[in-house]
């Protein structure tokens, strides 16, 4: 069976599944051979559903193998800029996966992975973010980092400024927990649902604590 019928459009399916259990089969043999093969399908530019189902697979190899998928970082960031919504997140999540591996290809590629999640989906800004929080960790790049970090957290809705804010939290830097500070508390007004407001203040509770 080739890859593209083992994928879950071939199949008449609209789970994940099948993409999935592909995905374990590719990331457990190492096939760097299937990999290429579904980026060739891919650029055969097929009908939406199969670049989609194939971008997904992709994306679940690189979270099971990792090392696997870094190889076709270039081939992820130039999906960025796919028609196709599942596509773009597809590839975003693909190159949160492998961000870690790839930190001065990503960071150079940081207008394209900021245009994307700005026009994107949820998904895709979120692991859109995933990779920006995987860049600041490393210190040649992080203050450029967190200067885009910042703009990021002024822009998120209210209801993602909470899981935004504890990310960086996590591995935040002394230096720039006041700037943090500043921006959740210049935020606090945009927040209203209970629950977010709550989230909110336990952030900032812990920010000051490091202080």
């Amino acid at each position: 069976m080739s890859i593209q019928d083992q994928l879950a459009y071939a199949q008449e399916r609209n789970d994940q599944e099948p993409n999935k259990l592909l995905a374990n089969k590719i990331a457990i043999s190492g096939g760097k051979n299937q990999v290429k093969e579904l980026i060739d399908f891919i650029e055969s530019r097929p009908k939406q559903r199969a670049q989609s189902d194939a971008i997904l697979a992709l994306a679940y190899v690189g979270e099971l193998n990792p090392d696997l998928l870094s190889e076709q970082v270039d081939f992820l960031i130039k999906e960025l800029k796919s028609p196709i919504n599942r596509v773009i997140f597809g590839s975003m999540i693909g190159l949160a996966h492998i961000a870690h591996l790839q930190i001065e290809k990503l960071f150079g590629a940081l207008p394209q992975i900021i245009d994307a999640m700005d026009a994107g989906t949820v998904v895709t800004r979120d692991h859109g973010y995933r990779i920006m929080i995987t860049l600041y960790q490393d210190p040649r790049v992080q203050a450029d980092v967190f200067q885009l970090i910042q703009e990021q957290l002024m822009k998120a809705p209210s209801n993602q400024l909470g899981q935004y804010a504890e990310r960086l939290i996590e591995v935040v830097n002394k230096s720039h927990i006041n700037s943090l500070i500043d921006i959740l508390e210049e935020r606090r007004n945009d927040v209203s649902n209970e629950h977010h407001v709550k989230r909110l203040n336990k952030n900032l509770k812990k920010l000051y604590k490091q202080i």
